[in-house]
């Protein structure tokens, strides 16, 4: 086996997918597989599709390109953040939807649908939380309307909000409820049928499980919850998933000693392949000590015993998992 290697169980992946899924529809409420942390990886895609999962998410077109050839023309896929309008072109030949809040991008996906004789949907994000990407609530109305009346080649199949990705405010009842007043406003002032009312990513398992995700909210978008067993509101465990899905080995190259104690050992993991920031020990008596772009040091409590050759063990939160599925360096071991 090559170091450093990422497993990557399976069985959990799509023990998670089954008890997410399974709590989401009984609400009501579809699911979103988000593949982005993984890099599109197919397996996981897969895992998603064996589940009951018909829609994959993922915000690099390259991933997305990758699992239509898997798939085939029929997979639905949605680009998760607004697209360049350099990708625009490639991005409406394979995907279903994509999220938007600009005037200028949406005028342009109409302009090469048009051009094509095709349509493009497209989910409108509202900026409720997170202080990232969406219109303000009150721009929503207007931008609908462009869409309408100067945009034929688009349609407006959803809206939906994030939350718990940069800013730390929790998604609430409230802050959700904006998209089905928004929704409703547009439905009565245009006379459309807008589907899909995407409530938010894994920070909102929290409120699904307890049964207080507003009436009429019918998607989420779900990735950190299914891969590594938590929400991301208050980082809580869901009850009956596994949170060891993800195990990354490293190969130690170098051990220290001091008066024949070991004191250090040198892994062959640097911050080509994962932050140790973002990184569990699994092994107990170790502490990291300093990284860098090749090697990871780490303490060693006393009376520890190591050689050359063994190998120790870390459980990766999501930005340490995204780090290990995107470097080239890390291999990926599938365990089933």
């Amino acid at each position: 086996m090559s170091y450093p290697c990422i497993k990557i169980n399976l069985t959990k992946v799509k023990k998670n997918i089954k008890l997410i899924n399974d709590r989401c529809v009984q609400s009501g409420i579809s699911v979103v597989g988000v593949s982005k942390c993984v890099l599109g990886d197919e397996k996981i895609a897969e895992a998603f599709k064996s589940k009951g999962i018909d829609i994959i998410g993922d915000s690099r077109l390259d991933n997305l390109k990758k699992l239509k050839e898997k798939f085939g023309p029929k997979q639905k896929l949605l680009l998760l953040r607004t697209p360049m309008i350099s990708e625009i072109e490639e991005m409406v030949g394979f995907c279903y939807a994509s999220m938007n809040t600009q005037e200028k991008t949406v005028s342009k996906i109409s302009q090469i649908c048009s051009n094509r004789n095709m349509t493009h949907n497209i989910m409108i994000m509202v900026e409720t939380d997170d202080r990232r990407e969406g219109l303000l609530a009150r721009e929503v109305l207007s931008f609908a309307g462009y869409v309408i009346s100067d945009c034929p080649a688009v349609n407006i199949w959803g809206i939906g909000t994030n939350a718990r990705c940069i800013s730390k405010r929790k998604p609430s009842e409230a802050s959700i409820g904006i998209l089905l007043k928004l929704k409703a406003q547009i439905e009565n002032k245009f006379s459309i049928q807008i589907p899909i009312v995407s409530g938010g990513n894994s920070s909102v398992m929290s409120l699904i499980e307890s049964g207080k995700m507003p009436v009429g909210i019918n998607q989420v978008r779900i990735g950190e919850a299914i891969l590594l067993g938590h929400e991301t509101s208050d980082y809580r465990p869901i009850d009956g998933a596994c949170r060891d899905a993800f195990t990354l080995d490293a190969e130690i190259i170098e051990v220290k000693r001091k008066n024949g104690k070991i004191y250090k050992i040198i892994a062959g993991l640097g911050l080509q392949d994962v932050s140790f920031k973002d990184l569990q020990l699994l092994s107990g008596g170790l502490k990291f000590a300093d990284q860098s772009s090749d090697h990871t040091v780490l303490s060693v409590g006393s009376d520890l015993i190591f050689e050359v050759g063994d190998i120790i063990s870390f459980q990766p939160n999501y930005f340490g998992l995204l780090s290990c599925m995107t470097s080239p360096f890390v291999k990926k071991i599938y365990i089933k």
